[in-house]
């Protein structure tokens, strides 16, 4: 089993028949990966063992899938890992911090201000 699957669910969410799927992507591939390089703008053509889905990560028919070699599948799966990890950490920062229950949110200061100047 990859290092990547470990401590992982996805393959509970796998079909039933996923190892017939996989083994009819790969054959249709000639297990060969089908990342395009960055450097090259061609094919990796390494032999591929791991099949990646493209798009939808729950679509699994055959026509979705792309035979890929470790390297540029746990790449990819890195990836995605650290932008789902970044978003967390933007969503955190961004949340609403708890403020004192005695301060006025924005909304009623700036009511509060208008009506204070005119008292003066």
């Amino acid at each position: 089993m990859p290092t990547g699957w470990v401590g992982s669910t996805r393959r509970s969410d796998l079909p039933k028949d996923w190892p017939k799927i996989r083994a009819q992507r790969l054959m249709i591939d000639g297990h060969r990966c089908q990342h395009i390089r960055v450097d090259t703008d061609r094919l990796c053509n390494a032999r591929a063992t791991d099949v990646d889905h493209i798009g939808d990560r729950d679509d699994h028919r055959v026509e979705m899938l792309r035979s890929k070699c470790r390297y540029h599948h746990q790449q990819k799966d890195s990836r995605l890992a650290g932008e789902a990890s970044g978003r967390a950490r933007r969503a955190a920062r961004d949340a609403a911090k708890p403020t004192h229950p005695g301060l006025l949110s924005p909304a009623l200061k700036q009511s509060h201000d208008r009506h204070s100047r005119g008292h003066e």
